[in-house]
């Protein structure tokens, strides 16, 4: 059993309280102390679910008994968030993107590598057991053949939260991530179109990706009046769908439709396993922060292309 901080406990944060809440069930967490700078936010958090706060980041930081951190907080303090805790010993999970820029996500690998503790992002799409069942029985088992497209759709009405980045490092980063998770194919080439509504960040953006020899296409935005979240997969012997929100796939062949019976486990409450096991074990995560900025990368070009209207190749650092 280990005991964990989780930084930041607005909108999202509070999801992994509850789950970390349910983990003490399961024998592998101690303790839960909740960070904010909202004093008011961090006492119903406590009598919520019973866990110790404060408003002080480096007095936790500075508690040998906390192995765990898990950062929560906007965006822009990820980078100073993450490092704090890196070079404090702490294993850390970081909410995604990871970091606002490339570089400042390659300098918290070099720290994570060089205190020798787990940097791990939070791409929880991974974690739906649909997305799971995917991967080891259509993927692996090559029942698509060679896969031509694969396509995202994953938009909703205006979210009613402060927003710190738009629709390409809020939405669709997490299609980037599971079409690498799937593939292990990286991405070549990016064209973005993408534009501003309503805020000062792009509110909706198409991404098509060139791999090495299929094609991506993610449309994200937050002006579609109801909440989408599903992925299509083209191959030559077969194609899917994937709605997230249910963990349904549906396989089409020639002869037939399959729909699997597929177990729902929430994937926050996986992801957060994952990450206290890999602490207690001492192993690797499924998400690594080399997965964190492979996918910032492809944002990043995307952001560019955007904004250049121009085709950009993908620049990767490791």
């Amino acid at each position: 059993m280990i005991n964990v901080a989780v930084v930041g406990v607005g909108g999202w944060g509070i999801n992994h309280v509850r789950v970390l809440r349910d983990l003490m069930g399961e024998g592998l967490v101690k303790e839960i102390v909740a960070v904010d700078i909202n004093e008011a936010r961090l006492k119903a958090v406590s009598r919520r679910f019973s866990c110790s706060y404060t408003t002080n980041y480096d007095d936790v930081l500075k508690m040998d008994s906390i192995e765990g951190v898990i950062i929560s907080s906007p965006t822009p303090l990820h980078f100073e968030h993450a490092l704090k805790a890196i070079e404090h010993g702490k294993h850390v999970l970081v909410e995604k993107p990871m970091t606002s820029t490339v570089s400042e996500a390659i300098r918290l690998i070099r720290a994570a590598e060089r205190e020798n503790v787990i940097l791990m992002v939070g791409f929880i799409m991974r974690y739906g057991t649909g997305i799971e069942y995917v991967k080891r029985e259509i993927i692996e088992k090559n029942v698509l053949g060679r896969i031509i497209t694969i396509s995202a759709k994953r938009t909703s009405f205006w979210p009613n939260r402060p927003m710190d980045v738009g629709v390409i490092r809020d939405l669709a980063i997490h299609d980037i991530d599971v079409i690498y998770y799937l593939t292990k194919q990286n991405a070549q080439y990016v064209y973005g179109v993408a534009g501003m509504l309503k805020h000062e960040y792009e509110d909706y953006a198409v991404i098509m990706i060139k791999y090495d020899d299929m094609t991506g296409i993610i449309e994200a935005n937050w002006v579609t009046p109801y909440k989408t979240r599903t992925l299509y997969i083209t191959g030559e012997r077969a194609s899917l769908t994937l709605d997230y929100m249910t963990q349904e796939v549906t396989l089409l062949k020639e002869d037939c439709v399959y729909k699997p019976r597929i177990r729902y486990e929430e994937p926050l409450l996986r992801e957060d396993r994952d990450f206290i096991t890999s602490i207690i074990e001492g192993k690797k995560p499924l998400v690594t922060g080399e997965d964190g900025l492979r996918a910032l990368a492809i944002c990043e070009a995307a952001l560019k292309s955007a904004v250049e209207n121009k085709i950009v190749k993908v620049s990767y650092y490791f």
